[in-house]
């Protein structure tokens, strides 16, 4: 819509500028109008991709030239320019003669001063030329440097040799210190493995003890154990013998004479009491069977249980005896593999000690060396500038030599310059005659082109007459674009673009008419020549 709106506006006011220059076409000469025409038919001929500025400045240009050509050859007279270029020849000429002049009373001047000069050089000269102040200054701050040099790798080797005998004597003193404290350390050591041993030694017959101490306890409380089932056992038999004379008390009882030893003769009574005695000893009988069984039983299992404890005493022996002997052997490995543990021990702080000290012995040493590598490397360098001064020191001689030959042959250059110069003046001379002839030339030139000038101000067309041809320039511009003039029309609604614009339209699928905004197709669009 945007673009609508500025089209309308751009096409009412170039409507407007039609309208007025159309009331004003009526004054314009035909010549003109002529030239209007053709600038139309060159755009328009023009294609797409070229340039219309640059060919309307050139065609501007040849059309300019024409007309300048015209109005010289009609407006300006012969005797006016004739007297015009006759002036401007004569001031010219007259500045060039001064300026020559100036330039060779200058040049001829400073020909015979160096002439004279280089000539007859003096010590003075030379003593005042830079070059050679340069050259002897450089000569003595050499002289200086070499000097320096020198006492500087003078002090530097005494100071090398110092650092060495420095170092050889701190060398051996750490190796009688360290010899000092590997004796300390070795006394030390022994007398702790004769501690360890002595220690040792009372830890085992303190083991010893308290095996043999245990021993003991355990077979008081064997017998104490045995001494209570005899206790046990003494008590049942008791109770067994009082049962045994309590039936045997029974038993006198009945062996006392009967009256009748038959017992058919006897009496109730008397088998009554018979009888009763006899369940009297029977009971009794049967009281003590089962305490003289358990009693039986008793002395038979705390024998078999002596027995047993004898055997296992007996194993115990014989195994305490094994173990003893095993626990000396062990205690003898375990001293011999403890006391070899400490010389390891003993052996491996040495070595670590060692280790140490003969790292910072070697990092002492590196630290020397790479002293005396930095001393040697700066010894080097000071004998490779020395060398390099000295190299130098006797090159800047062969330049003094080879200046000295150098002012030698610059005194012939000279003699030759001389002659030189004079060719040289003569043939500027000639130069310059050739250059006044074409400057006479150019002004000629000069004033013709500003005559043709003059001329084609005072034919240049009004202001009217320049605002009347651009409103119809701007006419038959695109109304999109504004740089092309039209040359395609729409059949639809009868609106005419350039032929550029429309392509655009039709390849963004945009294909509406900028003014009217009615659609058209490829095929609506038709070519017109204005």
């Amino acid at each position: 819509m945007k673009e609508k709106e500025d089209a309308n506006a751009r096409l009412t006011e170039a409507t407007i500028k039609y309208m007025t220059a159309e009331k004003k076409v009526d004054r314009l000469k035909s010549q003109t109008l002529a030239k209007i025409e053709r600038q139309a038919m060159f755009h328009s001929n023009t294609g797409p991709d070229s340039k219309k500025e640059g060919g309307t400045s050139d065609e501007q240009s040849a059309k300019d030239h024409e007309i300048n050509a015209k109005v010289a050859e009609g407006n300006v007279a012969d005797a006016e320019q004739a007297r015009k270029e006759a002036q401007a020849i004569a001031c010219k000429q007259k500045e060039e003669l001064q300026q020559l002049q100036t330039d060779n009373t200058r040049l001829s001047e400073k020909v015979t001063t160096f002439t004279i000069k280089f000539g007859r050089l003096s010590e003075e000269d030379i003593a005042s030329c830079d070059a050679y102040k340069n050259l002897k200054v450089k000569l003595e701050d050499l002289a200086t440097r070499y000097n320096h040099i020198e006492a500087l790798n003078k002090e530097l080797s005494e100071r090398s040799e110092k650092l060495e005998a420095e170092r050889t004597a701190y060398k051996d003193t750490i190796l009688a210190e360290q010899q000092v404290v590997i004796s300390d350390m070795q006394l030390q050591l022994t007398k702790t493995e004769q501690d360890l041993a002595r220690v040792r030694a009372g830890r085992d017959e303190l083991i010893q003890d308290q095996t043999q101490r245990k021993s003991r306890e355990d077979q008081k409380l064997v017998a104490t154990k045995e001494l209570s089932e005899l206790a046990e056992t003494r008590g049942s038999r008791i109770a067994s013998l009082e049962m045994e004379v309590e039936r045997l008390r029974l038993q006198l009882d009945k062996e006392t004479p009967p009256s009748d030893p038959t017992f058919a003769n006897m009496g109730l009574e008397e088998l009554r009491q018979k009888h009763e005695q006899l369940d009297k000893a029977y009971k009794v009988l049967a009281q003590e069977l089962p305490s003289l069984e358990q009693a039986f039983k008793k002395a038979l299992e705390h024998n078999t249980r002596k027995v047993t404890s004898i055997q296992e005493n007996e194993d115990r022996m014989k195994r305490l005896q094994a173990e003893n002997k095993a626990d000396q052997k062990y205690f003898s490995a375990m001293k011999a593999k403890e006391t070899l543990s400490a010389e390891n021990r003993a052996l491996k702080n040495q070595n670590s000690k060692s280790t140490e000290i003969i790292t910072q012995l070697k990092e002492a040493e590196r630290k020397v060396r790479d002293l005396m590598g930095n001393l040697e490397k700066q010894i080097a360098e000071m004998r490779t500038t020395q060398q390099t001064l000295i190299t130098k020191n006797r090159e800047l001689q062969s330049r003094v030599t080879e200046q000295n030959n150098t002012i030698e042959s610059l005194k012939s250059q000279v003699t030759e310059l001389s002659t030189f110069l004079k060719n040289r003046d003569l043939a500027v001379s000639k130069e310059a005659s050739a250059r006044r002839d074409a400057e006479i030339e150019v002004e000629k030139l000069h004033v013709k082109l500003e005559d043709a000038h003059r001329a084609l101000e005072s034919n240049k067309p009004k202001g009217s007459e320049n605002s009347q041809l651009e409103a119809l320039r701007q006419i038959a511009l695109c109304s999109v674009c504004r740089n092309r003039f039209k040359n395609t029309a729409i059949r639809s609604c009868g609106h005419v673009f350039c032929k550029q614009c429309a392509d655009e339209r039709i390849a963004s699928r945009s294909r509406k008419c900028p003014n009217c905004g009615r659609g058209f197709a490829a095929t609506d669009l038709i070519s017109v020549h204005l």
